[in-house]
């Protein structure tokens, strides 16, 4: 069984919820590219629920940085599996805007374009290294491919809560605004 049709059904099973983040997000809302793992993010008040389910899906924990837990396969070389934790009601708010997407032939929710936009703004604001330029390439991306005016009120914004005027006025020339 696939991993992501594994996650799927454990967590019905256990009265989990979790949202699709990460490369797998930032396809469903049209910027293809490759990715290496699967990101995940769950109510930090499910941490030891999903640390139980992930486990007996055959994955051991190896990196536990508090808000962000990274599994691997026990066998094989099958993908990662990212956790990101947040508060019960940033998950909620995340949830309760979020659509439905297909993976490995699953329905799974996945974030409005708008809280994934937010979360690689505020991943670009904290990013050191080669990360800024892929994240910086997902927004990019995101922006021209869903046609979003980077000029706009609403997403200046956005850009200014999540991330930086420094990054903001990045987007705006990247996008040839």
């Amino acid at each position: 069984m696939p991993v992501i049709s594994a996650i799927v059904h454990a967590a019905k099973a256990n009265g989990l919820h979790f949202l699709v983040i990460g490369g797998h997000a930032v396809a469903h809302h049209h910027y293809s590219r490759t990715t290496e793992d699967t990101d995940l993010m769950i109510s930090s008040v499910d941490r030891d629920r999903w640390i139980e389910t992930i486990t007996t899906l055959g994955h051991e924990l190896f990196h536990d940085g508090g808000n962000f837990l990274q599994f691997k396969p026990v066998e094989g070389d099958g993908w990662r599996l990212d956790l990101m934790l947040v508060n019960r009601e940033t998950f909620q708010k995340m949830l309760e805007a979020s659509g439905v997407g297909t993976l490995e032939g699953d329905d799974v929710v996945m974030p409005s374009l708008s809280h994934l936009l937010a979360m690689k703004l505020h991943a670009l604001k904290n990013a050191v290294g080669i990360k800024i330029l892929k994240d910086m390439n997902d927004v990019v991306h995101l922006l021209v491919n869903n046609q979003i005016d980077v000029r706009s009120e609403e997403f200046r914004q956005l850009a200014l809560k999540h991330g930086t005027q420094e990054i903001y006025d990045k987007l705006v020339t990247a996008c040839g605004s």
